[in-house]
């Protein structure tokens, strides 16, 4: 199967997952990982605002900010594949705005922050969306390649523990996806 065939087959079948089913897969999902090492470890959360057919993340990046760790959300650099990404310290739906895609994005106020700081930071877990991934780690995003070109560059740049989560529903597990060269793995699913 390509990748075009699986971004389709994988829209149909989250536009058929059951509202309530998903926010208690969500839910799930996001109290397991905050009682996990991962994130007890982690001093940087690098997160993203679910858009409506993704894994709610929100309680984890209200936990992190509530636990006084530092929280990071993506903004796309209009014309590009590449994203910034500012610090977020209170209440995400109140630090973040629609782009023109409807995708809810942090504030141009907020603090920048760089690759090279997210680099150097202690302990980086980063929330990685995705259409599918796979038991490998293998990821199939949206197509535009912002997520491969960020992760591709924090992996050579990090110098600290960093670890790659994939943030999907269980729907979205797949034996296997197409992986070429530019793609980047996950380390493990939420």
């Amino acid at each position: 199967m390509t990748k075009a065939e699986l971004r389709r087959q994988m829209k149909e079948t989250l536009a058929g997952l059951d509202p309530v089913g998903k926010a208690f897969e969500s839910m799930g999902k996001c109290v397991g990982f905050i009682q996990g090492n991962a994130f007890k470890d982690a001093g940087l959360i690098v997160g993203f605002m679910p858009m409506k057919d993704e894994l709610d993340i929100l309680p984890v990046l209200r936990t992190a900010i509530d636990q006084g760790k530092k929280v990071v959300l993506p903004r796309i650099i209009e014309g590009t594949n590449r994203m910034d990404f500012y610090a977020i310290t209170g209440e995400p739906n109140q630090q973040t705005e629609p782009n023109a895609w409807g995708v809810y994005e942090p504030k141009t106020d907020l603090e920048k922050v760089s690759l090279a700081q997210i680099a150097a930071s202690d302990s980086v877990v980063v929330l990685v969306p995705g259409l599918a991934f796979d038991t490998k780690g293998n990821r199939l995003g949206r197509g535009k390649g912002f997520y491969d070109v960020f992760l591709g560059e924090l992996r050579k740049a990090a110098v600290s523990k960093t670890l790659f989560c994939g943030a999907c529903y269980n729907a979205q597990v797949v034996d296997s996806i197409p992986y070429d060269e530019n793609d980047v793995r996950v380390d493990f699913l939420l």
